[in-house]
């Protein structure tokens, strides 16, 4: 499969400008804001109306005509390359799988590891990405663990500390769940892949928000319904060429297979494509959804969305400073990522329900050593007067309202 470079629809793009000085447009393209100041897209994300349309218009396709292949095959054929291009790497690496924890699964257990090999993993990331490695124990894998930090940091150095001759894999997230501090990739790549080491990465947190190509890893996935914009029960997952026939399909199906269409000889012979790890039907809401949404953000462009959050953030780091609030980054600022997370001088849940009550959106996590804190994490379309909303909200839940 060659990969084309999609131009975004003229009909259908975006004007940032107008989107941010017209709020009846921005109210119309995100109905969110009517009466919202949604911050927690690091989350889940609220579906764009162009979303909402897409799907709907597929549902009364199918509805009057049967939810034959023809009606998506196009969409599924788009979306894989508008996934590839956001993503900075060739269609023929882009599957579709059911969710980023499904994707990191996938990799963890159709790698041939076992006693005698290691793997290197971020005892701070969220779940999905540690989990699959530490049951690789069970095979006798050994898995050593980067000891978390306030901020989420994850070093070259550390990583490195960690690698010998048994190393066979990293994994490691763009972006910290909580804090939002950024993996220092293309610093991180090159030095694995002179040492022989695989790279996985968890890509959720930044796919969407950051300008951020991916094709340095060797594996990636991320799902769409966080900074994608997109719907639940579909993600991205990116497996470079050079390593598909090390990573063996842990799911087989008739759509595995090099032709899916002949079904009587049944030949063991897989597409020479990542389309090996896709077994059967796919979530086709899913993916007219993510379509829908993936031609939003490319219509928009990746620089102009990460460059408005970084403005955003920027604004919201400065507003919790002056408030006396404990910021949860890195000291590097090339580092600060697509959110923010800070614990308030009152009690954490207390400031949550406030904030939420008055209708300004954010998230609680656990801190990487054991304590809660809020979670801002603006997207693109958000407004300065939103930011100005939350931060003044914030401040009376400090005062005790």
């Amino acid at each position: 499969m060659v990969s084309r470079q999609l131009e975004p629809d003229l009909s259908q793009r975006v004007e940032l400008d107008r989107l941010l000085a017209d709020d009846a447009f921005r109210h119309a393209m995100f109905p969110v804001t009517r009466d919202r100041r949604y911050f927690a897209h690091a989350a889940v994300s609220p579906l764009p109306t162009k979303v909402c349309e897409a799907i709907t218009a597929y549902l009364e396709r199918a509805s009057a005509a049967g939810q034959f292949q023809h009606l998506h095959s196009d969409i599924e054929m788009e979306t894989r390359e508008l996934a590839a291009q956001l993503m900075g790497v060739g269609a023929h690496e882009v599957a579709f799988a059911p969710s980023t924890s499904a994707g990191l699964s996938m990799i963890a257990n159709g790698l041939d590891l076992g006693a005698g090999d290691s793997v290197v993993v971020y005892g701070g990331d969220f779940p999905s990405n540690v989990l699959p490695w530490l049951a690789l124990r069970r095979a006798g894998v050994e898995v050593r663990v980067i000891e978390r930090n306030v901020a989420g940091v994850v070093s070259v150095e550390e990583v490195l500390a960690l690698v010998d001759d048994t190393t066979r894999l990293v994994a490691v997230s763009s972006a910290h769940y909580c804090t939002g501090v950024l993996l220092p990739l293309q610093t991180l790549a090159p030095a694995l892949a002179a040492r022989g080491v695989l790279l996985c990465v968890d890509a959720i947190q930044t796919l969407g928000s950051v300008d951020m190509p991916l094709g340095a890893a060797d594996f990636a996935v991320a799902d769409a319904h966080k900074w994608l914009l997109g719907p639940q029960g579909v993600a991205v997952l990116y497996v470079r060429a050079g390593v598909q026939d090390r990573l063996r399909p842990t799911l087989l199906g008739w759509k595995s297979m090099a032709d899916p269409d002949d079904f009587r000889n049944l030949p063991l012979e897989l597409a020479s494509d990542a389309r090996r790890y896709e077994p059967g039907s796919l979530n086709v809401l899913g993916l007219v959804g993510l379509h829908a949404a993936l031609q939003l953000l490319t219509a928009v462009g990746i620089d102009g969305v990460w460059q408005r959050i970084a403005e955003l953030n920027a604004a919201i780091e400065s507003g919790l400073i002056d408030l006396g609030c404990e910021l949860l980054i890195s000291g590097e600022r090339e580092l600060r990522g697509p959110m923010r997370a800070f614990v308030p001088r009152r009690p954490v849940r207390e400031v949550a329900a406030y904030l939420d009550a008055r209708q300004c959106i954010v998230s609680v996590r656990p801190t990487t050593t054991g304590g809660e804190c809020l979670r801002v994490a603006p997207h693109f379309y958000n407004t300065r007067n939103e930011v100005d909303v939350l931060l003044t909200r914030v401040s009376e839940a400090e005062r005790g309202y």
